[in-house]
């Protein structure tokens, strides 16, 4: 069993390395990839040995990028690649976690006080250096019957994860935030992962708005992705089915993991999801010995 999507407290994650890798251990994982987003320092605390022999299973480098696509916001998985070539973009590219939160804070602050959206600033509380104002601010929002108005669906305004990807992403409702200024192009996300070694991967089509999955056969056809995530916590079997189909008609890649944030998103369990998932690793024979980097095994020696 395999999971090469989770999450550590080095961005929206509530485990430590640490305790990630016992958690892997404890369930057997023989593969494990850390893919926080937009940052990678995971994988220098990785270099100690006293945590790296926590885990005994493999573990390939990992990374969840922030990007748009005609305005929305989505991700992109990259595995595989130089640690160093990595950070350096990243340095050049991508804003810290922190920096982020704090500016799309700003953004939707500003749009939604322009369109009339009613809310309390000072109750939209939140930790940017491990949390997103999204779910705040839909807290605040819903107090205000009079904001139901703008919202593109009323159910979107019950949890955190819908209000984000059905409201503040999509731009078809009204309280859409255009972030694309928060983040590099699609384009250069798939250029910093291919330029450090590695491999680009779609994250998570299926939790989109139907926009994007209206443009999937453009953005196989116009940008460099080399594969999609195709088994994930809240995909159903024939949602599934379309993406394995896709890879095979297309010359691309498979992946799966469960999106693991510990504590901070619920029925995402490591390695299962939400008791629904078990992913072999012969899903992804094509290119895992081939991507697999050079990190210090359990047992201290480099591979």
């Amino acid at each position: 069993m395999i999971d090469i999507h989770s999450h550590t407290t080095y961005s929206d994650g509530s485990f430590s390395v640490e305790e990630l890798l016992e958690k892997a251990q404890k369930i057997g994982l023989s593969l494990l990839s850390i893919t926080d987003h937009n940052t990678i320092q995971a994988y220098f605390e990785l270099q100690n040995s006293n945590i790296r022999k926590k885990f005994d299973g493999e573990i390939i480098s990992g990374i969840e990028i922030t990007t748009t696509y005609n305005g929305e916001t989505i991700e992109v998985l990259g595995y595989g690649f130089d640690l160093e070539t990595m950070q350096q973009f990243l340095n050049d590219n991508v804003l810290t976690f922190e920096e982020k939160q704090l500016k799309e804070y700003e953004l939707i602050k500003k749009q939604y006080k322009k369109i009339g959206v009613i809310f309390n600033e000072n109750n939209i509380k939140f930790n940017p250096k491990v949390e997103s104002c999204r779910p705040a601010f839909a807290i605040e929002i819903k107090k205000y019957p009079q904001n139901y108005k703008f919202l593109l669906n009323k159910e979107s305004i019950n949890t955190g994860s819908e209000f984000t990807r059905n409201e503040v992403y999509n731009p078809k409702s009204p309280m859409y935030v255009d972030e694309s200024s928060l983040f590099p192009s699609l384009e250069k996300t798939i250029e910093m992962i291919h330029k450090s070694g590695g491999i680009a991967f779609l994250a998570h089509t299926f939790a989109y708005s139907p926009n994007i999955l209206n443009e999937l056969l453009n953005i196989i056809n116009n940008y460099e992705l080399d594969g999609l995530e195709c088994f994930y916590t809240t995909f159903t079997k024939k949602q599934s089915d379309y993406l394995v189909k896709l890879c095979a008609e297309n010359g691309m890649y498979m992946s799966g993991g469960s999106d693991f944030h510990g504590t901070r998103k619920k029925n995402h369990n490591l390695g299962t999801g939400n008791d629904n998932l078990y992913i072999d690793e012969n899903l992804i024979k094509d290119w895992i010995n081939i991507y697999l980097p050079s990190f210090i095994s359990s047992k201290g020696k480099t591979k």
